[in-house]
């Protein structure tokens, strides 16, 4: 034994032991196990933290107090540093005889006989209860949604990561992660205010938490954006059953105040896979999401190959359209739309076609997309006005009839600020009124995110003396105030509710129904997708203001309209057969 040790040793003998003995005891838990961990001493303290008496811990091992808080490799690790002599230090979750967890500092070390053999086992150890609690929840806070008190997505991305690595330990379990957000949530916010969208979200979590199994994962991801990671559920209910009833839980009214408001959903499925990253999860959750709300919303849709397909081929599109941009691919073609009481063709939509060198002459249809992309369409938009500028110069020139022109504005156009200044200052430049252009929103815009913003812009630009069409008016996506609130001049109905009329007469109610209504808020009503003179006369008995489609005219290019001025101010033998 060294000096160093027989120093200390007689510090703490003779008249000095009682002293140093209760420095001990007041300060540290102690126990003294012999080589095979059985307990052979106990101090005071040891004895009022475990609430176990002495006798009780004495002859007993250390499994007495275990919580099974760690799991055996954490033991495995503790036995085999002090049984090679090492001593070994950790922080250690215990359970009291009453039930109670506590947490202690921990430092074993092994006492050796005069051969140097291990002979037992001196741990000491030190309570951090309240510091480990502290610990705990300030990790629940850096994974919880305050509001909600679901995980956030710190959290998800935990427990996502974590599902990845059970699928890989056992493949054959069913682990699916189900994406999803509230449509109509935004207009709550908007009409009722944030508290009531507060509600929403409270209620919302509390039927998510009733639905699936306590041990899976609810989260809200920000927003209106929630997930869940559906695997002990799915023991119990199949996945059909599960989404069915989610749709309704999200579905079902809501009380809020002394009012009822409802969402519904629109979710996204990906199973999860041992080979796939939680990344790549989210995304394939994402495509199935976009998905569902590109098939009308209010259902769930799996993720498969032909969805990772479509998703390829969408990338592919808004690659091919930045090149399109810098190449001039894009032009501006116009669709003549007749007012019945005039038989003249008053106003002109603009149409945006796309000259791809592969695929030909592309209508709007065939790349939404594009104008969902804020870096393309800021792109796009010089372009739009430059081509603008330019038709407005040739008809200027060679029209003797000018029609108001209708232009589509997209959620990012009415954000974009700048793109509708310089549109205004080419108006200005040409000598033209604000009067003399309708600027067509669709309903699904106005029902979009950032819809406050939205509205406030279009308040701007009716009072610079713009007229607005709502578009695709009767899509059910918009409160009835609004027709109210913005001053709207025209309405336009979609061209899916024309397709029946001449054989169906729900769809004929359908329409003389949306007319009154839209006539009863002082707009005129324009219906578009016309394609036979049939539809055009049940259309007039119908009493609605404009027609548009291929039995009026198709979209032509600027210069093909300057030719087919007819079309725009027709003799008087067409207009009367087009107005009888």
């Amino acid at each position: 034994m060294s000096l160093k040790h027989d120093d200390r040793l007689r510090a703490l003998t003779h008249k000095d032991s009682d002293f140093w003995a209760d420095v001990v005891d007041n300060v540290l838990i102690v126990a003294i196990t012999d080589v095979r961990g059985v307990i052979t001493y106990v101090n005071d303290r040891f004895c009022e933290i475990s609430r176990y008496p002495r006798e009780e811990l004495l002859g007993s091992t250390h499994r007495i107090v275990n919580s099974g808080y760690h799991d055996a490799s954490f033991f495995r690790q503790m036995y085999r540093t002090i049984r090679s002599g090492e001593i070994w230090r950790g922080n250690i979750c215990n359970r009291a005889k009453d039930g109670t967890l506590y947490w202690v500092a921990t430092t074993i070390m092994p006492k050796h006989n005069s051969l140097g053999a291990v002979e037992g086992y001196v741990a000491t150890r030190f309570e951090i209860t309240e510091l480990m609690n502290t610990r705990d929840r300030l990790k629940s806070l850096a994974a919880t949604d305050p509001l909600t008190g679901l995980f956030n997505r710190g959290g998800f991305n935990t427990v996502l990561q974590a599902s990845v690595e059970e699928k890989a330990r056992n493949i054959t379990r069913e682990i699916m992660l189900v994406m999803f957000d509230l449509d109509g949530f935004k207009q709550i916010n908007d009409i009722h205010g944030h508290h009531a969208g507060d509600v929403v979200l409270k209620t919302i979590s509390h039927r998510l938490l009733e639905l699936v199994s306590p041990q899976d994962a609810v989260c809200r991801l920000g927003g209106d954006e929630f997930a869940l990671i559906l695997n002990h559920t799915l023991l119990t209910t199949p996945l059909n059953t599960m989404l069915e009833r989610l749709l309704a839980a999200l579905e079902a009214p809501i009380e809020v105040g002394n009012t009822m408001v409802n969402v519904s959903g629109s979710i996204g499925v990906s199973p999860i896979a041992s080979q796939e990253s939680a990344e790549s999860l989210q995304k394939n959750a994402d495509i199935a999401l976009y998905a569902a709300k590109r098939a009308g919303g209010h259902q769930a849709r799996m993720f498969d190959i032909t969805l990772h397909q479509h998703a390829l081929e969408r990338a592919q599109i808004l690659t091919d359209a930045r090149d399109g941009v810098e190449k001039d691919q894009f032009e501006l073609y116009y669709q003549p739309i007749l007012n019945v009481a005039t038989g003249r063709c008053d106003q002109i939509e603009a149409l945006l076609r796309w000259h791809h060198p592969l695929r030909g002459l592309l209508a709007a249809d065939s790349f939404r997309d594009v104008f969902l992309d804020a870096t393309l369409a800021q792109a796009m938009s010089p372009r739009l006005v430059k081509s603008f500028q330019n038709d407005m110069r040739l008809w200027n020139s060679s029209l003797t009839t000018y029609p108001n022109l209708t232009i589509n504005l997209s959620r990012l156009d009415l954000l974009n600020v700048g793109f509708q200044n310089d549109l205004e200052a080419e108006i200005r430049r040409q000598g033209g009124n604000a009067s003399d252009y309708v600027l067509e929103i669709s309903e699904s815009v106005l029902a979009g995110r950032r819809s406050d913003r939205v509205l406030m812009r279009l308040q701007e630009l009716a009072s610079l003396g713009f007229q607005l069409t709502l578009d695709d008016f009767g899509q059910a996506t918009l409160p009835i105030a609004v027709l109210r609130d913005i001053r709207f001049t025209q309405a336009k109905i979609s061209r899916r509710l024309v397709t029946d009329i001449a054989h169906n007469p729900a769809a004929r109610d359908v329409i003389a129904h949306l007319t009154g209504l839209a006539h009863a808020f002082g707009l005129s009503v324009t219906v578009g997708g016309v394609e036979t003179r049939e539809q055009m006369d049940i259309l007039i008995e119908l009493k609605v203001d404009r027609i548009q489609g291929f039995y009026i005219s198709p979209p032509i290019s600027a210069a093909n309209l300057v030719l087919a001025e007819h079309i725009l101010a027709p003799d008087h033998s067409e207009v009367a057969l087009q107005a009888s």
